[in-house]
């Protein structure tokens, strides 16, 4: 160690230089000129100065060039009236480096009277790892208080980066995935849009290559196989992604009522005017043919003909009734029914229909009760549309048809589901995306409008109605909403 020899100068004992060479804090003593007289070994590796180049230098040789003046007038006006004292309250301290670079730092004086005049002691303590370690922790909790309300938000967010996708509690419930589920922007897509991926995520690409210029609609599948609605608008911020949903299911839905309304409107005004005109000359045919019957029993090959024209007349006939009962006004007759006596007194009147068949019908016990407030007759009508169909593809033996009453929550309408799943073929893409079609079938005989039908039935009632996600067979869902709702 180094020392300045002046004998008028304080020279510490041996034992006090031990105690300033053991301290985990920088310390240096000055004198009450404000030279430096000693320096321990934290200070030098702070610092990055040997005590040579230290010892003898006023302390402003380790304070930042910017203070440096004013420091001055602060270490004359201390040494006046040196008192123990906390550098520093209310503002940031830092040091300057022999580099040049500067470092935070607390600072605390001790004076030290003696009969050689005043020293001080002044501690040092490097504070560059707390700054760091209190930044994080800052930033951790602003992380935290940002990200629960995010995740509290009643509007769906979702943050990307780097392809993985963070999202809220509000976009599960929405899309009824977890986040699990939905962890990467290609799971996003394949999950949500299935047939429709490539293409809406060939629109996504467009938009984000163009900084995303609107807000998007999308119609996506939930898990439970609904179609849900929702509106997007993204953001950019470098090579991340924002995304806020807002579930417009509702009001597409509403916006979808009213043109449909119109629409049924216009058919229903053609087929009455249709029918009407057409009756008679059905009629008049119809007699033609019964009475042409007549004068053919002993002309079998014609006889055929004549019945089979008949047969043909007839379907017209149906066909125009089926397709005015589509289009007309539905009034509906609500009271309060047993939803599983419907679905048994329903599955018997078709006895007839599946007599050529072997199929095993069982309703799991209810987990919710079954009562609801609804039309009988017109329920009845979608429950026995869709067994016809599960009828018409089950095998003469080995079918089954599964009836189970449960409870759904979330972002999509509460309320009582039906779930009827067979064991058949199940659909293929383009029957689970047109099903609900107006004229869409692929049976050989029909006007396609039986789902379409139970569609506007169910929605009459303020539910819903879709496929369901199943790996064996179809999967029908029935919605009713919870009474307080309607």
């Amino acid at each position: 160690m180094t020392y300045n020899t002046n004998p008028q100068e304080f020279l510490p004992d041996a034992r006090f230089r031990q105690v300033v060479e053991a301290s985990p804090a920088g310390v240096i003593l000055v004198d009450e000129t404000g030279k430096i007289q000693l320096i321990n070994a934290q200070i030098e590796k702070w610092f990055g100065y040997s005590r040579s180049e230290v010892m003898g230098q006023f302390i402003e040789f380790l304070v930042p060039d910017s203070i440096r003046p004013l420091h001055v007038e602060l270490r004359n006006h201390y040494l006046t009236a040196p008192d123990v004292r906390q550098l520093g309250s209310g503002r940031d301290l830092s040091a300057r480096r022999k580099d040049g670079t500067e470092f935070p730092c607390d600072i605390s004086l001790h004076p030290l009277p003696s009969e050689h005049g005043m020293q001080v002691m002044v501690h040092i303590v490097d504070i560059t790892e707390r700054r760091r370690v209190e930044a994080e922790r800052r930033q951790l909790e602003s992380h935290k208080r940002l990200r629960f309300m995010v995740d509290n938000l009643p509007a769906g967010a979702v943050n990307i980066s780097a392809n993985s996708i963070q999202m809220n509690r509000a976009t599960e419930e929405i899309t009824g995935y977890s986040r699990q589920d939905l962890d990467t922007v290609d799971r996003w897509f394949d999950v949500l849009f299935q047939q429709r991926a490539s293409k809406v995520r060939e629109q996504y690409l467009i938009d984000r290559e163009a900084n995303f210029p609107q807000t998007r609609t999308w119609e996506l599948i939930r898990r439970n196989g609904q179609s849900r609605w929702v509106e997007l608008t993204a953001f950019r911020d470098g090579s991340d992604e924002v995304w806020l949903l807002h579930d417009v299911t509702d009001q597409m839905r509403a916006q979808q009522q009213v043109v449909q309304a119109e629409r049924l409107a216009a058919i229903g005004q053609m087929m009455t005017a249709l029918a009407h005109e057409s009756r008679n000359a059905l009629q008049r045919a119809q007699a033609c043919l019964e009475m042409l019957e007549l004068d053919l029993e002993d002309r079998p090959e014609l006889l055929n003909l004549a019945r089979r024209s008949q047969v043909a007349v007839d379907e017209l006939q149906r066909l125009y009734e089926e397709v005015r009962g589509y289009a007309a006004p539905l009034v509906l007759e609500i009271r309060e029914w047993n939803l599983q006596t419907i679905c048994e007194e329903v599955w018997e009147h078709l006895k007839t229909s599946r007599s050529q068949k072997q199929i095993e019908f069982t309703i799991d016990p209810a987990q919710v009760s079954p009562v609801r407030h609804i039309d009988r007759h017109r329920f009845g009508q979608v429950l026995r549309n869709i067994f016809e169909n599960s009828i018409s593809v089950l095998p003469t033996s080995g079918g089954k048809i599964n009836i189970e009453f449960g409870g759904e929550t979330g972002a999509a309408t509460p309320g009582l589901t039906i779930a009827i799943r067979d064991n058949g073929p199940g659909l293929n893409p383009e029957q689970r995306a047109r099903i609900f079609e107006p004229f869409y079938t692929t049976k050989s005989r029909g006007t396609g409008l039986g789902m379409a039908i139970a569609r506007r039935i169910m929605e009459a009632h303020g539910g819903e109605i879709h496929v369901g996600n199943t790996e064996h067979g179809t999967e029908i869902v029935l919605l009713l909403p919870n009474e307080e709702r309607r």
